[in-house]
């Protein structure tokens, strides 16, 4: 018979078998897609599995949270945005989502309004001091349920989420720099980049080519 310690061993191995399970199908449209956004949630769901203590749990919500703001930004564009309307700002990613979950279909507001509760949540993994397992594991779980979710809508609207910007999601300005690199290790060559800024404002986003 297993001793109360053998079983929670036993629950520990079983929970890190199923949450990768569950996440790693997920994170390959976004590892093809958007790979920081990828890199970001795999890095979460490291940090999720070895997580112990409040401190760990938190820093899962803040992986979460800059994931969100990092997709969403590469989701948006300004023509999304109303004539009359006022264009959100690079840090207003709820109002993004609005504009951009709109732009895909007629009936947004579920939508819309899981994706703000996930983004409440992970703020709420990163700062509360009574947050468990649990509510790490949903927050970093239904993220990346809602993200594909999400990515197919864009794909399904020709909207792909590979697209330039060629104006200013901040301050919709047309005066946009773009610097090319490529990432150098010690073992290679890495990923090649975009480094897209506005010669009008400080908006600056960075972009994974591959």
């Amino acid at each position: 018979m297993l001793s109360m310690k053998d079983k929670g061993n036993a629950h520990d191995s079983d929970f890190k078998i199923n949450l990768e399970s569950f996440t790693q199908p997920l994170l390959q449209p976004l590892w093809e897609k958007h790979a920081l956004v990828a890199r970001k949630l795999s890095m979460a769901t490291e940090q999720l599995q070895k997580a112990g203590s409040i401190e760990e749990y938190q820093q899962v919500g803040i992986l979460v949270r800059d994931a969100w703001i990092e997709f969403i930004q590469k989701l948006f564009s300004v023509n999304f945005v109303p004539q009359d309307a006022e264009i959100p700002s690079n840090s207003d990613v709820k109002k993004m989502i609005e504009y951009t979950v709109t732009h895909w279909t007629s009936r947004p507001q579920q939508l819309i309004r899981v994706s703000k509760a996930l983004i409440d949540l992970a703020n709420e993994v990163h700062h509360k001091r009574t947050i468990d397992l649990y509510s790490a594991k949903w927050c970093l779980l239904t993220t990346l349920f809602v993200m594909v979710i999400m990515l197919d809508l864009d794909a399904q609207y020709d909207n792909l989420a590979d697209r330039k910007y060629y104006r200013c999601p901040s301050c919709g300005s047309l005066n946009l720099s773009c610097e090319k690199g490529q990432e150098v290790f010690p073992e290679g060559p890495g990923a090649h980049y975009e480094i897209w800024s506005c010669e009008d404002c400080d908006w600056e986003h960075f972009i994974y080519l591959e």
